[in-house]
């Protein structure tokens, strides 16, 4: 990709923040293919200078397409729009999403419209939907920016068919505003065992139900694990170091102890002076949100740490979709 065709554009007068107009335009790029799977998108500072901004800005932008899995960061090397399966659905998503939006673009500019005012407009129009159907029905996944919540929030929209807004266990403990909103115009609250009495513990008083769900481990994986000879080191990556952790407890609650382990985070301060102790491990297990960027630092060595709902929590999901699907029909 050439840095010199990256035209992004913003405007100080749009409601928009300028994090959210940059980060859109460039899931808009990645989504249509302008930018491809493997570039590098240009370094911060030198984005931030073509748009007249902070450079905080775009590092905050770069870390939010991170966290959504867009791209990975490597110190020294940049940010690379990542090859695995979050970029696939955007562009899933994004294909037929640009067909309609440039045949209405088209027909508003042939009636004389003014195209913000009329996305504007549009907008507002949306809020003004009866939010009682099926495609008004969102749940709030909470959990904490360490675990792979990318994971449990794409079982839970395969599941249940809802959307899925991640309000992260930081932000509630941070009191923001945003979140609060996010949670009160929810139809579910979702949160996992691993968080189910911290975030009782911040919610308490709210007249909020909170459902708890769980994962583990597949078999065939603990299977392989438990074949590791004696000492063997197996390292556990997720997006943080806690989430590392519980992959391990995971694996040492099924009695596989033999092993030696550590655990890391990708989005943890000081990871990148971890990777001489990464190489040197026997194995590495990384989390579906981890894998692609440890595929691309240790490709020899990482295998995808396959984690999978509990068969409770599946069932759980099943009766919360025919509940939401019941109060809709009754409305």
């Amino acid at each position: 990709m050439n840095h010199k065709s990256l035209m992004l554009q913003i405007d100080p007068n749009l409601t928009f923040s300028v994090n959210t107009q940059i980060k859109e335009q460039l899931k808009w790029l990645i989504g249509t293919g302008k930018i491809e799977l493997g570039d590098m998108l240009p370094a911060a500072g030198q984005l931030a200078d073509s748009l007249g901004l902070n450079r905080n800005t775009v590092n905050w932008v770069y870390n939010q397409l991170r966290d959504e899995g867009l791209v990975t960061m490597h110190k020294g090397r940049g940010t690379i729009v990542s090859h695995g399966p979050r970029v696939e659905q955007l562009r899933k998503e994004r294909e037929p999403m640009h067909r309609l939006l440039t045949e209405t673009i088209n027909s508003a500019q042939t009636e004389g419209m003014e195209l913000q005012s009329f996305f504007m407009a549009g907008l507002a129009y949306v809020l003004l939907q009866d939010p009682s159907g099926e495609q008004g029905r969102r749940i709030v996944l909470v959990e904490c920016k360490e675990h792979d919540y990318l994971f449990y929030q794409s079982e839970i929209q395969r599941i249940t068919g809802c959307e899925v807004d991640v309000v992260f266990t930081e932000q509630l403990a941070n009191g923001e505003r945003l979140s609060d909103d996010v949670l009160t115009a929810s139809d579910m609250i979702i949160t996992t065992v691993n968080h189910a009495d911290e975030v009782r513990k911040i919610m308490v008083g709210r007249d909020l139900q909170i459902h708890v769900i769980g994962a583990t481990l597949e078999p065939q994986t603990l299977l392989n694990l438990a074949k590791l000879s004696e000492g063997t080191q197996v390292t556990f990556v997720c997006l943080g170091k806690a989430g590392g952790e519980w992959m391990a407890s995971r694996v040492e609650d099924a009695g596989v102890r033999q092993i030696r382990s550590q655990s890391l985070g990708i989005g943890d301060q000081g990871f990148e002076q971890n990777l001489d102790k990464i190489r040197q491990s026997d194995k590495i297990y990384a989390s579906s949100a981890a894998f692609h960027h440890m595929q691309n630092l240790v490709p020899e060595k990482v295998e995808l740490y396959p984690m999978q709902l509990e068969a409770s929590s599946e069932i759980l999901l099943e009766e919360l979709a025919d509940s939401l699907e019941a109060k809709s029909e009754s409305k």
